[in-house]
């Protein structure tokens, strides 16, 4: 089952603490943009923190798909 997930950037401008964030339709998709996204906040930025954080939102249908006719003949 596929579900959203967020991605959390905590960071400081100015001394006022910002937290943005980001959807993605799953956790793997997330997972893989953290590292990303933490260099390029800490290449501007101090004390960054970033972070997954799954949904209860369904990001897929948990309905099997339909077989094409004709498979496996």
């Amino acid at each position: 089952m596929k579900l959203f997930t967020v991605l959390i950037a905590l960071y400081a401008v100015n001394g006022e603490d910002v937290e943005s964030r980001v959807l993605f339709p799953s956790e793997a998709e997330c997972s893989a943009a953290l590292q990303p996204m933490q260099a390029i906040l800490e290449a501007s930025y101090d004390d960054v923190a970033v972070l997954c954080e799954r949904s209860t939102l369904l990001s897929a249908s948990p309905r099997p798909v339909a077989r094409p006719e004709g498979l496996g003949q």
